[in-house]
Parts: C-alpha cells; structure tokens; sequence
C-alpha cells in the first residue's frame, strides 16, 4: 500500500478504474478525465487479483460490488485501489525494497493449499512470517521449544483469524534427538511441506553447551536446523506441487565476522567451529559464524537437492526481537535504535519474498536482502569449503548419535 502524501488527490479530483484495471482520474470541477496522477504524473494499474478474503459480485443490472468475507464488509469500492501499481514496472519483484512488508508482498495470494513448518515461530520474525502466511491461507506449524509459548502463539493468530490454520509442535533445537523425533513423527503422519523456514535463532554472552555436548548457537543457530532440513527432505520431495518445495534460512549480516573454525587455509576445524570450553568464545564471533555455517549449508544444499529450492537471507538489522533476550545491553541498544530499523513486519519481507515469490526460482541467487539479491561472504562459493562443511557436520552429528545414520 502506498502511504505517500504526495499520492493524495486534490480536491476535486475522483480515482476510478477501467475494466482492464487500469487507474484513471476525474476533474469533477472541469469534467475531464486524464491516465496521469494529478500531482504524482504517475500511470497506475491495480493488481488484477481481490486482496485475500474478498469476492466480487456482479448483479443482474450490472452493478459491482465488494465483500470481506472475513470481516462481513460489503462496498461498492474496489479493495484493489489500495494497493496500486506503477505501470511502468514490468517485473513485480522490483517494487519490493526495505521499507515493504510481509503482506504486501503476500498481496492476492491464496496459500490455503500449502504447509509450512517455521522454526522458533512463538515469538519475534518467526511469529510474524507465522501470522502473514496463515492470514493467507497456508497451513503453519510452530516449531518451538516452548508449548506454552508456541500455544499462546497459535491462539494469538487465531484471534486475529479464526479460520487460520496453524498450531505448534514441540521442537527443541538443543537436543538433536528431539529434532529426529520431530522429523521421524512428520513423516509417519505423511504430511505435505512446501516451505521448510529455518528461523530460530539464539545469542549467548555466556558460553554454555546443549545436552549434545556442542556449543549451544552452533547446535541451535546452524547444526540441529540443518539435521531437521536432511529428516524432512523426503517430506518435501513426496509433496505433491506444482512449484518446487523450498527451504528458507534466515540468516544476517553478521555471518561476515572472523571465523576461526572456516579458514581458506585450513578448511574447516571443527573444534573451533563448536568450542569445547569458554578459552576459544567470544560471543559475537561464535553468532555469526553459527549464521555464516547456515549460509553454506544452502549452498551445498542447493547442489545435492536441487529438486527443492533452497535460499538464505537477511530480515535486517537491530530488529526488536527475543533474540536479545540474555542480555540487558542488546536489549537497551535495540530499544535505542528501534526508530531507525525495521518494524517485524518489514523484517518478515524478505523471507517472505523468498517463500512465495515465482521470480526467484530461476535465479542463482543464494542470499536476498531487502527482497533483493545479496552477495555473501566468499567462503559461501568456495565449493571445497562448503562440501567439507557438509561432511564435518554429519560426522558431528553422527558422533552425538554414537555413530547412528545422520539420515533419520
């Protein structure tokens, strides 16, 4: 929706629309009509699908009108006038930037035939990509540690929506076997997944480790949501679509920070990716180099599996989130820099884009940032690097399992 004053009409002036949906405008004061905004001089057309809920009527007598199914509202007003295009864009994902917002991009779309399982969706950007997509029709699990909270969630949505289609599942990040629960349980129900969203996220100040005996943002951050994407590739391969499954990692801009377990020189070292004690941690390097092991993951993900469509991105930065929840210093600089950053649903965009958006399957683009395409860091398209990644991290799983099968 364009909030521009400048996209206010004068007095006088009337917006209207031919059948075609193409804007026109009317000088009632000297009856002339004109394609050009009065003040803009913008062409505009509307999208040619109603908003998500409405129907049009067309009488007998050839009168139009409008219903919100959702909100029993009925108009002779076009809902589709909100949400107006500039008709000199010819590819739809270039309107898209930092300032759009998950369900402007969702704008027509009708998900009610598609699942998705979100990671850490109770609360932050995971909740809010939960609440866009299910306000649309899709199916949403909440994949969450928490119950409660991820309960307290769902209800949340379906006070807003009644209808949506969403609840959560128990899914602890910190414990490799939960994840195979979780995984081998999906599958048993043979359940349909189109969108595989990898969002949970945590930063520690302290050093601590998960029941595996890993560093817990390596396990949580990269490790464990790698593992649950490998149990539920057979899930989206057996989905029966008419687009490709996609996987979704929500990653930042912090994955370009020094990595002392990623080294062109010396591959990959895996006790420095996951350190055993406090003497190798430092908190901030160990967070983006959990972000910048995600980033790698897609990328040799996309190469073994391009039967499933694999992407990373970055939602922005300074988000007010829970991920600053362990420290009172990251909560007070987030609360000083929220004029300044995205609000939620800004930060869903771009994972949101990267979800439902047709245009992006056919790009090699392996990390977006502000619905548009990003360059990551070079250690992304090191091949070498990437692969031994890959090999490292089932052989770190496999070592938690005392040497079970990484496929679950």
């Amino acid at each position: 929706m364009n909030d521009e004053s400048d996209d206010e009409l004068p007095s006088n002036w009337e917006e209207a629309k031919t059948t075609d949906g193409r804007i026109f405008y009317i000088n009632h004061q000297t009856q002339i009509t004109q394609w050009e905004h009065p003040v803009t001089n913008k062409v505009k057309i509307i999208p040619k699908e109603l908003p998500f809920g409405w129907k049009e009527i067309i009488e007998k007598n050839g009168n139009v009108f409008y219903v919100d199914e959702k909100n029993k509202i009925c108009t002779t007003s076009d809902p589709r006038l909100a949400f107006t295009k500039d008709a000199t864009t010819q590819d739809s994902s270039t309107q898209y930037g930092h300032q759009s917002n998950a369900l402007q991009i969702l704008y027509g779309i009708d998900l009610s035939n598609k699942t998705a399982i979100i990671t850490g969706a109770n609360t932050g950007i995971g909740f809010e990509i939960a609440r866009s997509l299910a306000k649309h029709g899709c199916q949403v699990i909440l994949a969450c540690r928490n119950m409660t909270k991820g309960e307290a969630a769902c209800s949340k949505i379906l006070k807003e929506q009644e209808n949506a289609n969403v609840s959560c599942r128990k899914l602890d990040l910190c414990s490799l076997r939960n994840v195979k629960q979780f995984a081998e349980q999906y599958r048993q129900e043979c359940l349909p997944l189109h969108f595989l969203i990898l969002n949970a996220g945590v930063l520690n100040p302290k050093f601590k480790l998960t029941e595996d005996g890993y560093e817990e943002m390596f396990q949580v951050n990269y490790m464990s949501q790698a593992y649950l994407t490998f149990g539920l590739i057979q899930s989206m391969l057996t989905t029966n679509t008419n687009s490709l499954p996609r996987v979704i990692a929500i990653s930042c801009e912090s994955h370009r920070v020094e990595s002392p377990g990623i080294s062109m020189l010396n591959g990959i070292i895996s006790d420095r990716l996951s350190p055993r004690s406090s003497n190798h941690f430092d908190h901030l390097i160990a967070y983006g180099q959990s972000k910048l092991c995600l980033i790698m993951f897609i990328a040799e993900f996309r190469r073994n599996y391009p039967q499933i469509y694999s992407v990373a991105c970055h939602p922005g930065n300074a988000i007010n989130t829970d991920l600053t929840r362990n420290s009172y210093l990251y909560r007070f600089l987030v609360t000083i820099a929220r004029p300044f950053s995205k609000s939620l649903q800004q930060a869903a965009a771009t994972p949101i884009f990267c979800t439902i958006m047709q245009c992006v399957l056919n790009e090699p683009t392996i990390y977006y940032n502000n619905c548009y395409e990003g360059s990551p860091s070079s250690f992304v398209y090191n091949i070498k690097l990437t692969e031994d990644l890959w090999i490292q991290t089932q052989t770190m799983i496999e070592s938690a399992f005392k040497k079970q099968p990484l496929i679950v």
